[in-house]
């Protein structure tokens, strides 16, 4: 009965009895076809002869005679099935061939019922899918891809997705118009701060010449079209047509300055734009005129020249030879780097990514196996790849590499950051000044020091064909470069800075600028005035130097202009106390203005006797508008007292201020108890 239930044991030699108390536990056998002892129950047998199945941990090794011999494990297989046909014990069910298929759990029916799948399906259906159309995984980083994903989940059970005729029509024209209403306040801010047109030519992957017209300010760049270029002459007057529609799009008195790259054709653009809107600047790209560095450089040093060569011809051996490449690849961890030729500082890149792979070159050259390589290619070839191992060998070689790496590596800095997203105008001109300086530290001593005068004028020679006054005026209306902190700090080079207002080069340019944007001498002498009170910190520009002052010499508040109310207003969460002391008429406009823009109820009954300036206005004018705004004291509002003098502004005595009284006088309120009853 035991061998018609239990079959296996017909395989195996029982030498002991069982262990324990149990008469079907453990039992010592020996196996007839390894002859391996053992001491296990029949499920181990079962295991030994057939395998551990999935899940399970394997506690004994499996008979490797009867695998071996295929036609006795067929036998014995046959002879197990036709056991278990029969039926078998419920104590046997771990060692049954005939396994039953697991019962499914009751969270598993239901999504079965419910058609749910797990998340590693759904997980490979993404995958299928972003590898079927050429999907780069980055895509699963970007965050609209994800608000996709969570708009599905959120969305009506069973969703479809829109259809090809409908995406490309209708949901595409409804997206453009969205996209558009997003970026309204972006454009609103067009007039307040103005614009930068931006301008490119590239080509598509028909080849097609393209140039497109991007705005950009402050708050953001913006994508407005492209033209197909196709058969026309990209000539300066095409160019400068085509700018100057964007431009009248844009609306000509928002637009600050235009920029494009530094070829011909763009300058003659840029030249004609400026004669037909007086007040817009041609500015060329930075980052381009930083890269045309490295060609100058090697167009007029022979050295520089000649080694970038060395290092092109090694990269470009091992590239195009995959043997070379295989065996390099070998010895390197890092790729060596053909940079294509719209790719910015592509010499310091080239150049740097060789140093840094310099010993998987020389581990790669004195290898057995590349010798006998070159000996397979042709003599031309051969020829090629020994000069090209010599050149890897020679020290003399690497020490010039790392020289011009050395050298170029402030412009490739520069021209990282200028590349950056940001603001930099202001930096371009300071910049520049601190590269030139990097340089001659680093060219003072090792080789071509001698050269430096020779690298000097190259730079200051493309410096000058990119240094528009409008780098001057970004430069000098940057605060950080008056202060007296930055200005003891030596600069780059050893020179000593100076602030932009003592640089004869930038207040020059700066003058210049200011006649240009202006519409009339009155006009340009309000902005050299203003710039005065900038650079001399006076007005909303002087800097307190205590953090917590009350005055006690009944001094007024003065606001310079509608700005710095608006941010008085904005910081100090408008509900205090507040009497102003309008010197003219000016001012108390605005005041006013300021109050209806900050969304406050200040207003003022007055009436004020214009005087601005030395000049007097006939008669008064005459503001009826009631006080209606909620009053306390200074004193009550210590937030208030922190932020006026980061505004350079100071605080009025709680229990003094002045006052425009009904008549036009200024006068003091004597009483303040009896001022603060009428206010309640």
């Amino acid at each position: 009965m035991n061998s018609d239930v239990k079959p296996l044991l017909n395989e195996v030699i029982i030498t002991g009895g069982a262990q324990g108390k149990n008469p079907g536990g453990a039992k010592s056998w020996t196996c007839k076809h390894c002859n391996g002892k053992f001491s296990s129950s029949y499920t181990r047998i079962h295991y030994h002869f057939f395998g551990t199945p999935p899940g399970k941990k394997s506690e004994i090794r499996r008979c490797r005679e009867l695998l071996a011999n295929r036609e006795e494990y067929e036998r014995v297989r046959r002879m197990v099935m036709e056991a278990e046909k029969k039926g078998v014990s419920s104590s046997l069910k771990n060692s049954t061939l005939l396994r039953q298929q697991p019962k499914k759990s009751t969270a598993s029916a239901l999504d079965d019922m419910f058609k749910i799948m797990d998340k590693n399906s759904v997980d490979m259906k993404v995958m299928r899918g972003l590898c079927a159309n050429g999907i780069p995984f980055n895509v699963l980083r970007n965050p609209h891809f994800h608000e996709m994903i969570s708009a599905i989940n959120n969305g009506i059970r069973g969703y479809k997705a829109p259809s090809y005729e409908k995406a490309r029509t209708t949901l595409l024209d409804e997206c453009k118009r969205s996209l558009e209403n997003e970026l309204a306040p972006v454009k609103d801010t067009w007039f307040t701060h103005g614009v930068s047109i931006v301008s490119d030519g590239w080509s598509n992957v028909k080849r097609e010449p393209l140039i497109n017209i991007i705005a950009a300010n402050s708050r953001g760049a913006m994508f407005l079209y492209a033209q197909d270029f196709s058969g026309i002459p990209k000539t300066g007057e095409v160019i400068a047509d085509f700018m100057i529609t964007a431009i009248e799009e844009v609306g000509s008195s928002n637009v600050l300055q235009i920029v494009t790259d530094n070829a011909a054709n763009c300058e003659t653009a840029g030249r004609e734009i400026e004669k037909i809107y007086k007040h817009i600047f041609w500015s060329p790209c930075v980052v381009h005129t930083l890269n045309l560095f490295f060609k100058d450089l090697a167009k007029e040093l022979d050295w520089f020249e000649e080694i970038y060569n060395i290092g092109k011809s090694i990269v470009k051996f091992f590239l195009n030879h995959s043997h070379a490449l295989a065996m390099f690849r070998s010895q390197s961890k890092l790729e060596l780097l053909k940079v294509a030729k719209t790719r910015f500082a592509s010499h310091y890149i080239l150049l740097k990514r060789l140093i840094d792979c310099k010993e998987a070159l020389a581990s790669t050259v004195v290898l057995q196996k590349w010798k006998d390589w070159l000996k397979t290619l042709d003599a031309g070839k051969r020829k090629l790849g020994e000069d090209i191992a010599l050149a890897v060998l020679t020290d003399n070689v690497w020490e010039n590499v790392m020289a011009i790496v050395k050298i170029t590596k402030p412009i490739y800095f520069l021209i990282k950051y200028c590349d950056g997203d940001g603001q930099k105008m202001g930096e371009v001109y300071e910049r520049m000044d601190n590269m030139l300086g990097e340089i001659r530290e680093v060219m003072r001593t090792g080789l071509y020091s001698e050269c430096f005068p020779q690298v000097e004028k190259i730079v200051l020679q493309r410096w000058k064909k990119m240094n528009y006054p409008i780098h001057c005026v970004g430069f000098a209306l940057t605060p950080r470069f008056y202060d007296r902190e930055y200005l003891s700090k030596p600069a780059p080079g050893g020179l000593t800075r100076k602030s932009p207002n003592q640089d004869i080069e930038v207040i020059t340019a700066l003058m210049e600028a200011f006649n240009k944007i202006a519409e009339d001498p009155g006009e340009a002498e309000l902005l050299r005035n203003q710039y005065a009170i900038f650079h001399q910190r006076k007005g909303i520009f002087v800097k307190s130097m205590t953090p917590f002052l009350f005055t006690s010499d009944r001094s007024n508040i003065r606001f310079a202009n509608k700005f710095s109310f608006f941010l008085f207003l904005k910081m100090a969460n408008w509900n205090s106390s507040l009497f102003i002391n309008p010197s003219s008429i000016t001012e108390l406009l605005i005041l006013l203005y300021s109050s209806k823009s900050a969304s406050t109820s200040l207003t003022v009954n007055a009436v004020c006797e214009a005087r601005e300036a030395g000049s007097s206005y006939p008669g008064n004018c005459h503001f009826p508008l009631e006080v209606s705004t909620p009053f306390r004291t200074f004193t009550q509002n210590p937030r208030l007292a922190l932020a006026l003098p980061s505004l350079g502004l100071t605080l009025p005595d709680q229990e003094f201020g002045w006052k425009i009284s009904a008549c036009g006088q200024l006068r003091s309120d004597e009483n303040a108890e009896t001022r603060r009853g009428k206010q309640r």
